[in-house]
């Protein structure tokens, strides 16, 4: 077993919160949260506003609204989809959590590169410069 000290791990994501995660990461699918978050749209606007078809565009809202993501209101035969705005706000915290490193977390840290004894480096932000590979064969 190895006898370093490692970075701690970060707690995962909820299962929810990875699911909703997992279905805006399609770029398409992207593209329609985007467009929701000006407001609700059925989905004629939405095929007609992304150029896509309303059968592709049904799919991907099916994809959003099983993630949680998509509130939908009915007015006759038309369904509106808007963007669960709680919802949203909760993913966007969870991603923030998980990509922003803090200052607890790098003086935590007991591995040489990030650690207490680290010397600071001019310039430099939270995460470090990996050299490239032009420089590594040098």
């Amino acid at each position: 077993m190895d006898a370093h000290p490692t970075h701690p791990i970060a707690a995962p994501l909820e299962p929810d919160l990875l699911a909703a995660l997992e279905a805006v990461a399609e770029p398409t699918r992207a593209r329609i949260v985007a467009l929701l978050g000006h407001g609700e749209h059925c989905v004629c606007d939405v095929g007609e506003m992304l150029g896509l078809s309303p059968a592709l565009v049904s799919h991907h809202l099916r994809t959003l609204r099983g993630s949680g993501l998509l509130r939908e209101r009915r007015s006759g035969r038309w369904v509106y989809y808007s963007l669960d705005v709680e919802r949203v706000a909760a993913l966007r915290d969870a991603v923030a959590d998980l990509l922003t490193p803090t200052g607890a977390a790098t003086t935590a840290c007991l591995c040489s590169d990030c650690g207490p004894s680290r010397a600071p480096v001019a310039g430099a932000g939270p995460l470090r410069r990996l050299p490239l590979l032009a420089e590594v064969s040098q």
